[in-house]
């Protein structure tokens, strides 16, 4: 039985459950042989997480089941068909029907989800009736290369960078792409010749559109095929309207902007220009994180009551969910492949003496600095197994640092006054350094840095303020940076820390407030000499958030919430070279992350099986792969479309591997076709990006072998001569191993067993 992973993405937040929608399913089961005894028919699917599904009934004793599942909000549903009885204890999933792999009804193509499926947009609808692991009833004869798979029909779009993508034609040289804003294709936008499955159009789509696209094979000699069936997509409104700044004319390494907003819960990415090209949508995220490879790692409010860790595809899928609440400060996989966020941990602490104190006292406290009496709240760290999903490692600052140590000058107590807790730490950020086994920790209300070891989880050192402001100092490194209230710590490649510095506290060192992105060198545990810095203007200076991002072009990526959210790019001398506004308000800007990113989509890649051709054995055709008769290879192109260089694992009839593509790059996977595969054998190819699993695509061919092995030929150069001798004794002696293919070959009197007799027999082949 297998799962799907499609779970419901829904168009609004829960309101929409005032406004809820059926689907009526079916299914014909004539074409089978039903269990004995009793036994019921079911459509399990994703509005219940896969459980116990809907039961389905033939109400005139025709073999055709139906039945409805209600009170569905606008989203995408995955299901199949079981029969469930006494034969397998009523277990729901006994006898499974699934959508026939790449019909036109398998709901996504290309996944490794075998699932039918609808959509529901604001309406109830109906699914088509299909035989049971069939696509449609009476007509079974479907092929199908010629699918279109995405955008899906009646898909809804979140970008304007949009994915077109089918699958290979036999005999095809290339592919003739369609798109038009008018179903009879009279106002044509797009008109492309690609070699590939798959075109990324990133200049004619626009926001709050409808378009319809269509594609045709085209073979040698510039013929055409016939047109595929028309497919509609649309898209959604978009979410900002900016315009960006740009004082520098050479090129920018990177050419889009992803950020998170805190306050609305959504991201959006821009171009160059400012310029929208994706959001979030509906789903009721905010970014945190961007791998180099291009994950999106945040927070959800949609699929949890509070926010949740969660990493996401850029068609609003999820990759992966910690089903717990978490804080959303940073949520994100870590090198060893486990995930890993902050949740929240309380214990008693004294409430420290200060202005407040008299107030504390009012509301019955001691407040005397001592009395461990109020609630103080910490951001514990998690590490969560990617498989499991169980905790396998914790970091509590309640087991580590000072209830003595508590933000004095940054109004964080008058901020709990009347409250029922003190946010204490308010850890924003974390690292984690493999190779260094350590993570380091940012607590924003204790103006510190932690670096940890790992695992152990002892401090190696504190970084931040001295003794005069802080009861354990003494104890800090580096107190001269005179830093407050960091965030955004992270550990570059050559061992320097960069983090971005509010400077709240700048005045208790007797400054103004500067905000200002650092790039220190920590050295020997004890002391920091400053790489870099940056001091943003006054009317920049954030109070809250920031990020900063260290570019390979030597340029750094600076986010503040200053100036209703403003985001540079400056190189290392300081200059501005680009600038975006937000137009955000935290109350003062609310973007809380952003990161250059070189495109969106780091999930689309192709795969094109060479030598697929389409032939004819006596009344029939066959599209097959045509495999070398000589050395019994087959080939893939795999090709990256993005942006990323990425890892690609494939799984070959049992052969495992990986390849790794750099940005926009292509390369050939050869396999050896097993010697036991017969002419019109199935064969199966799996390829996904190791970080965006959710673009993983199953693929099936029939191997067709039209050249006979040359009985003799050991060295499969298509003749034979003495060197096949030669190579023949080399295999008895056992100088070296033969392959499948030459074993089979080297045996000619077909006894089972390579000896002198089949070298007798060679040279007889030979002197004929």
């Amino acid at each position: 039985m297998k799962i799907n992973k499609i779970i419901l993405i829904a168009s609004i937040f829960y309101s929409n459950f005032l406004f809820a929608y059926c689907a009526n399913i079916s299914v014909n089961i004539n074409n089978i042989d039903t269990p004995d005894g009793n036994w019921i028919v079911l459509a399990n699917g994703s509005w219940n997480n896969w459980g116990w599904g809907i039961e389905l009934f033939d109400q005139d004793g025709d073999g055709t089941y139906e039945g409805s599942v209600c009170d569905l909000v606008d989203g995408v549903y995955g299901y199949v068909h079981t029969i469930t009885g006494e034969f397998d204890n009523w277990s729901g999933w006994g006898m499974v029907s699934n959508a026939p792999y790449n019909s036109p009804c398998d709901f996504i193509p290309n996944d490794q989800w075998y699932n039918y499926g609808f959509q529901i947009n604001g309406e109830d609808i109906s699914t088509p009736l299909n035989a049971w692991g069939e696509c449609g009833f009476e007509d079974s004869s479907y092929s199908p290369i010629a699918l279109l798979v995405r955008p899906v029909n009646g898909d809804f779009l979140n970008y304007t960078h949009v994915p077109f993508e089918w699958h290979q034609f036999p005999d095809a040289i290339g592919y003739n792409l369609q798109v038009s804003e008018s179903e009879n294709f009279n106002s044509i936008i797009i008109d492309e010749f690609t070699e590939y499955t798959i075109f990324i159009d990133v200049d004619n789509i626009t926001w709050n559109q409808e378009y319809y696209w269509k594609i045709r094979p085209v073979f040698e000699g510039e013929e055409f095929g016939q047109w595929t069936d028309v497919s509609m997509f649309s898209i959604r409104p978009n979410e900002f309207n900016l315009n960006s700044e740009i004082f520098s004319e050479d090129e920018f390494l990177y050419e889009y902007t992803v950020f998170g907003d805190w306050n609305n819960y959504r991201t959006s990415i821009v171009n160059i220009y400012g310029e929208e090209v994706w959001n979030s949508g509906n789903y009721g995220f905010m970014m945190n994180h961007v791998s180099e490879y291009g994950q999106l790692f945040g927070c959800s409010v949609i699929n949890y009551p509070n926010s949740t860790g969660v990493e996401v595809d850029y068609d609003e899928g999820i990759v992966w969910n910690a089903l717990q609440g978490l804080d959303q400060h940073e949520f994100k996989q870590i090198s060893n492949g486990n995930y890993m966020g902050f949740s929240y941990s309380t214990q008693l602490g004294p409430i420290p003496l200060g202005d407040w104190t008299d107030s504390f006292r009012l509301l019955g406290y001691q407040a005397d600095g001592v009395t461990e009496e109020f609630p103080f709240v910490a951001q514990k760290l998690i590490e969560f197994d990617s498989v499991t999903k169980e905790i396998v490692w914790s970091w509590d600052p309640h087991d580590y640092y000072s209830k003595l140590d508590s933000d004095l000058y940054g109004g964080t107590w008058w901020e709990s006054f009347g409250g029922t807790a003190h946010d204490w730490t308010h850890s924003n950020a974390f690292f984690f350094d493999e190779d260094d086994s350590s993570v380091y920790i940012s607590s924003r209300h204790l103006s510190r840095i932690t670096k940890i070891d790992y695992p152990s989880g002892d401090i190696i050192w504190m970084m931040g303020l001295p003794s005069e402001f802080m009861y354990s100092g003494d104890n800090h490194i580096c107190s001269d940076l005179e830093f407050s209230f960091q965030h955004h710590i992270q550990v570059l490649e050559d061992g320097n820390l960069l983090f971005f510095d509010n400077g709240n506290l700048d005045y208790i060192f007797g400054n103004n407030m500067t905000s200002r992105a650092i790039e220190v060198e920590v050295v020997n545990n004890s002391y920091c000499n400053v790489i870099w810095e940056y001091e943003l203007p006054p009317e920049l200076a954030a109070y809250g958030m920031g990020s900063v991002q260290s570019l390979e072009n030597g340029n750094y990526f600076i986010n503040t919430t200053g100036g209703g959210g403003t985001v540079l790019e400056v190189n290392q001398e300081g200059d501005i070279l680009w600038k975006l506004n937000l137009g955000l308000s935290w109350p003062n800007g609310s973007g809380y992350r952003a990161y250059r990113v070189p495109s969106i989509h780091p999930g689309a890649f192709s795969v094109k099986a060479e030598n697929f051709k389409s032939i004819q054995l006596e009344d029939s055709i066959h599209n097959v792969i045509e495999v070398n008769g000589l050395n019994n290879l087959i080939e893939f192109t795999v090709s990256n479309h993005s942006g990323y260089p990425q890892p690609y694992i494939y799984t070959f009839e049992g052969q495992d591997d990986v390849v790794f593509l750099d940005a926009y790059s292509s390369s050939q996977i050869i396999f050896e076709i097993d010697d036991s595969l017969e002419n019109l054998d199935l064969v199966s190819l799996v390829v996904a990006p190791q970080f965006h699993p959710n673009n993983q695509k199953v693929m099936q061919f029939n191997i067709y072998n039209d050249a006979p092995l040359l009985y003799g030929d050991a060295d499969l150069n298509g003749i034979i001569n003495i060197l096949d001798v030669v190579i023949i004794i080399e295999f008895i002696l056992g100088d070296s191993h033969p392959s499948g293919n030459q074993l089979a070959i080297s045996d000619i009197n077909q006894d089972g067993n390579l000896d002198v007799l089949d070298i007798v027999d060679l040279v007889e082949l030979i002197l004929e």
